[in-house]
C-alpha cells in the first residue's frame, strides 16, 4: 500500500512538472552589467532549485571536512574499546582454562586499554558508561589468577585497587562489583583456613547481599572454623529459612552445631542460657536433649533440670512415638541413671521404671535402669537380680561392662568379696 501512494505521488508530480513546463507563464529578466538576459520562468526555477543544491552540498562537504579529526578519534577510540573488550575476554578464557599466567597478562593488558581510553575521552558523555565495571572485573579476573598461582603480593594489589575505585558501596555505578570483589575475598581467606579474616571482609557487606544465600554460606563456613557455634547456629537457621538445605541435611546441621555449642559452656548457667537459645525444634532433637542433660551433670549442675530436658526423649523411648537408634537409647539410658543417682531416691521415677520394664521385661536397657532406680532407692535385692538379668541380655560392651561393675559394687555391700573380685576379674577380660 505503501509503495503504491509513493507512485502516485510521483506521477502527480510528474504531471504537475509537464504541465507546467508547457505554458510557461512568463519571463525572468537579469540585469548586469548593461547586458540583459531574459529567461523563461521554468529555466529560473530550475536554476535555483539546482543553486540550493550545489550549496547545500557545498555546505555538507566543507562539515565533513571539519569533521573528519573527530571521526579519526572516534574511530580510534573504537578500535581501542574493541581491543579492551578482546583482552578482557581473554583473560576470562585463560581463567577458566586454568592458564593463570596468560589472565593475568591479559586482565592487566585490559586495565591498560580501559585506563587509556577513558583519557582519550573528553567528556563523560563519550566515555562508556560501563568502562568503570570493565575495569573492575579484569581487576576481580587477574586476583583471582594470581590467587590461584598463590601470588597473593599481585592478589593483593588487584584486590586494593578495585576496593580504592569503588570506596563506597552503594553510591557509585558497578558498585556489584565492590560486593564481588569482598565475597571473592572472604572465600580467599576460608581457603587459607583465615576464619577471621573471611568474617572481617563478610561484615563489610552491607543490605541485602549480606543476607544472600552465597553470603550466608560463607559466613555459616566461617562461623564454624572459627568455633563461633551460636553465631553459626543463627546463620544456619537463616539458610534453613532460605531453603538452602534438604530436610535431613539442615537437622544434621542444626544438630552438629547445637552439639557444639553445647560443648563450648563450661558452667550450669552458661549451658542453660544456651539451652534457652534453641528453639523447639532443635530441643526436640534426640541427641541435643541427651548431651545437654549429660554435660550439665558433667557440670554439676541442677539434675532436676537436666531430668526435664531429657524427659521428652524418654517418652518417645516408652510411646514409641520416635525411633531410636542402639547409640541413642544406650546414652539415654546412661544419663537417666547418672541423673537419677544424683537426684536421690525418687518414688515417683521408680514407679515409672518399674511400669515401663513391666510393659517390656525382656529389654535389657530398661533392665539395666530399673535396676539402677533400685539401688539408687535402697532395693538391694531387686536391684541384683534385674542387674543379673541385664549383664546376661546387653550384647554392649560399655553397658556390660557397667552392669558388671554396679554387680561387684552391690556384692562389696553385702560383703562377699570373692563375688566381687571374680566380676572384676571378668571386667578386666573383657577389656
Amino acid at each position: 500500500m505503501r509503495a503504491a501512494i509513493w507512485f502516485l505521488t510521483l506521477f502527480s508530480i510528474a504531471v504537475a512538472l509537464a504541465i507546467g513546463a508547457q505554458h510557461p507563464g512568463g519571463l525572468v529578466s537579469i540585469f548586469m552589467s548593461g547586458y540583459r538576459i531574459d529567461v523563461s520562468i521554468n529555466f529560473a526555477i530550475l536554476l535555483i532549485i539546482v543553486g540550493f543544491v550545489l550549496l547545500y552540498l557545498s555546505i555538507r562537504a566543507i562539515s565533513v571536512l571539519f569533521d573528519l579529526p573527530k571521526v579519526a578519534k572516534r574511530w580510534r577510540l573504537q578500535q581501542r574499546e574493541r581491543l579492551t573488550h578482546e583482552c578482557l575476554l581473554s583473560a576470562l578464557e585463560q581463567l577458566m582454562t586454568g592458564r593463570y599466567v596468560r589472565s593475568i597478562s591479559y586482565a592487566n593488558q585490559a586495565i591498560e586499554s580501559a585506563d587509556s581510553l577513558v583519557n582519550l575521552c573528553e567528556d563523560d558523555v563519550s566515555t562508556p558508561k560501563y568502562m568503570t565495571q570493565l575495569i573492575g572485573l579484569a581487576h576481580l579476573i587477574g586476583a583471582e589468577s594470581a590467587h590461584a598461582l598463590r601470588d597473593f603480593k599481585t592478589r593483593d594489589t588487584h584486590l586494593q585497587s578495585l576496593l580504592n575505585k569503588f570506596p563506597t558501596p552503594g553510591l557509585t555505578s558497578g558498585f556489584e562489583i565492590r560486593e564481588a570483589s569482598l565475597i571473592t575475598a572472604a572465600r580467599w581467606s576460608l581457603s587459607e583456613a583465615d576464619p577471621l579474616s573471611a568474617l572481617a571482609w563478610l561484615d563489610e557487606l552491607k543490605g541485602g547481599v549480606a543476607r544472600r544465600t552465597l553470603t550466608l554460606r560463607l559466613k555459616l563456613k566461617s562461623d564454624r572454623l572459627a568455633k563461633h557455634q551460636k553465631a553459626a547456629l543463627e546463620t544456619a537457621r537463616l539458610l534453613n529459612k532460605h531453603g538452602a538445605f534438604s530436610d535431613n541435611a539442615a537437622k544434621g546441621l542444626l544438630k552438629s552445631l547445637c552439639i557444639s555449642s553445647i560443648e563450648d559452656c563450661n558452667e550450669p548457667e552458661q549451658l542453660k542460657q544456651t539451652w534457652r537459645m534453641f528453639n523447639i525444634t532443635e530441643k526436640s532433637l534426640t541427641d541435643v536433649a541427651i548431651q545437654a542433660a549429660e554435660r550439665l551433670i558433667k557440670l554439676k549442675g541442677d539434675p532436676q533440670t537436666a531430668l526435664a530436658w531429657v524427659s521428652s526423649v524418654w517418652e518417645n523411648l516408652i510411646n514409641k512415638t520416635a525411633s531410636l537408634s542402639t547409640e541413642q537409647t544406650e546414652r539415654l539410658i546412661k544419663t537417666l541413671s547418672d541423673i537419677l543417682k544424683e537426684l536421690g531416691p525418687d518414688k515417683t521415677w521408680l514407679a515409672k521404671v518399674d511400669h515401663a520394664r513391666a510393659s517390656k521385661p525382656t529389654d535389657p536397657y530398661l533392665q539395666f535402669l530399673s535396676a539402677m532406680v533400685c539401688m539408687h532407692n535402697g532395693l538391694w535385692g531387686k536391684a541384683q537380680q534385674l542387674m543379673q538379668e541385664a549383664s546376661i541380655n546387653l550384647s554392649k560392651p560399655s553397658m556390660k561392662k557397667q552392669a558388671l561393675l554396679t554387680l561387684a559394687e552391690l556384692a562389696l555391700q553385702r560383703g562377699d568379696e570373692n563375688e566381687a573380685n571374680a566380676l572384676w576379674k571378668k571386667i578386666a577380660l573383657m577389656s
